[in-house]
C-alpha cells in the first residue's frame, strides 16, 4: 500500500458489480488512488443488485471507508435510450448478434453514467474489471476496451483502465487477501453471492463464447467496434442533456480532470 502522499491520484472510481474481476479491479486503484468509490448500476431488470455490497463492504473493512464508498445507482431511464433506443434498428443490423451485443449496450449505458459521475464529482479516473480471459464477450474484447478509451479521454478527460486484463484467478487472490470469504466464488454459475444476475447475461455469454467469436473470428471485433460506435452519439446527447439541466459547463468540467492528469504525470508545478 502507498504510503500517506505518495497516491498519484486523489481519487478514481470502478464500474462495479461486486464480483471478484470488479473487486480485484478496485484494490489494484486503492494502489493508485486516494478514494475508490465503487459504482454499481442498476438497469432496472438485474435481480439481486444489493449483493454487491458484500465484497464492497469487506473493501470498506479492509482499507477503511475513507478511502472506499459504494453508491447503487439507477440508471433504468439511461439504459432505455442507449440499449432499447433503437430496438428494431439494431436487429436489423445485427440480427441475432444481438444476443451477445445486448450485454455491451448495458455496458455502455452504466459507462454514460459513470462519465457523468466523475464528471460532476472531478474524478479523473475509471476502471473496470475487464479480463482477457471473458474476452469472448464483445464488451472484454481488447479492441472494444482501447476504442471507449480513446474517447472517454479525449471528450471528457476521463482516463478509463482496466487494471486486471491479464488475471485469470481474481477469486482466490480475494480471498488470499482476505477480501473474500471463498476462494473459488468464479465457480458460480446464474446465481452468485456477491453479484446481481441478469436475465439476459447467461444466454448473452452461451451464445457470445459458443457462436459469436467462433463463428464470426476476427470480424466479430470489427462489429462489435461498429455497435460502440453507433451508440457513442447517444452518449454524448444523454451526457450533454444531463449537464445542459444544471446549467453547467462541460468543457469546465473536462478541464479539471485535464489538469489533474498532468499534475499525477508532473507537468504542472504545484
Amino acid at each position: 500500500m502507498p504510503e500517506s502522499g505518495s497516491f498519484r491520484y486523489e481519487e478514481a472510481s470502478v464500474l462495479y458489480s461486486g464480483g471478484t474481476d470488479s473487486s480485484l479491479a478496485a484494490v489494484e486503484m486503492l494502489d493508485m488512488a486516494r478514494r475508490v468509490t465503487l459504482l454499481t448500476f442498476d438497469p432496472g431488470f438485474l435481480f439481486f443488485v444489493e449483493n454487491s455490497r458484500v465484497h464492497a463492504q469487506a473493501l470498506e473493512e479492509a482499507f477503511g471507508s475513507d478511502r472506499v464508498s459504494h453508491h447503487i445507482i439507477p440508471i433504468r431511464e439511461i439504459a432505455k435510450e442507449v440499449l432499447f433506443g433503437d430496438t428494431r434498428g439494431d436487429l436489423r443490423r445485427y440480427g441475432f448478434d444481438m444476443t451477445a451485443l445486448v450485454c455491451m449496450g448495458c455496458r455502455l449505458s452504466m459507462h454514460t453514467r459513470a462519465i457523468i459521475y466523475n464528471l460532476e464529482h472531478g474524478i479523473p479516473l475509471l476502471a473496470d474489471g475487464s479480463i482477457q480471459k471473458q474476452d469472448a464477450i464483445p464488451e472484454q474484447r481488447r479492441s472494444v476496451l482501447e476504442s471507449n478509451r480513446g474517447l472517454y479521454l479525449e471528450r471528457y478527460g476521463i482516463r478509463h483502465l482496466s487494471p486486471i486484463y491479464a488475471e485469470s484467478r481474481s477469486d482466490e487472490r480475494l480471498f488470499e487477501a482476505g477480501i473474500s470469504h471463498k476462494r473459488r466464488l468464479k465457480k458460480q454459475f446464474i446465481f452468485f453471492e456477491t453479484q446481481s444476475t441478469c436475465p439476459f447475461g447467461v444466454t448473452a455469454d452461451v451464445y457470445a463464447r459458443m457462436f459469436y467469436k467462433p463463428l464470426m473470428g476476427p470480424s466479430s471485433d470489427g462489429q462489435s467496434v461498429e455497435y460502440c460506435g453507433s451508440k457513442h452519439p447517444v452518449m454524448h446527447a444523454l451526457i450533454e442533456r444531463y449537464f445542459a439541466d444544471r446549467g453547467q459547463e462541460i468543457s469546465a468540467l473536462v478541464a479539471r480532470l485535464r489538469e489533474q492528469h498532468a499534475r499525477a504525470e508532473g507537468t504542472v508545478a504545484d
